[in-house]
């Protein structure tokens, strides 16, 4: 099994040790066929190919804006750290628990870097 398929199968246990290396190494892009936009401080997903709205909270607006296929797992994480008042390992468990929503949805892809 590669390191991409595991990240969407990463469940974190609140006493569990995550590998960080795995999560420098899986970067995170919407889906082709998914229109995002702002509106009343959330972040609105269109998935095109189904027609299903998603709406996301401040938090997950943040880690969708950070999802450029640029940014790592680790990246989007220091973000999350750095503007949100949150233990390290809560910020990654809610960001792992929304990415493998949102993969599981279809909305976003990941890249192995």
């Amino acid at each position: 099994m590669s390191d991409a398929s595991r990240v969407s199968e990463l469940h974190i246990a609140p006493d569990c040790s995550v590998d960080h290396t795995i999560l420098d190494h899986i970067a995170l892009r919407p889906s082709l066929n998914v229109e995002s936009t702002n509106m009343d401080g959330e972040t609105v997903l269109l998935d095109l190919s189904t027609g299903r709205y998603y709406t996301l909270n401040r938090l997950g607006g943040v880690i969708w804006e950070q999802c450029t296929g640029h940014n790592t797992i680790s990246d989007i994480h220091a973000v999350l750290c750095d503007r949100f008042e949150v233990a390290p390992e809560r910020a990654l468990d809610e960001l792992v628990t929304l990415v493998n929503q949102l993969i599981q949805e279809g909305l976003l892809q990941q890249e192995r870097r």
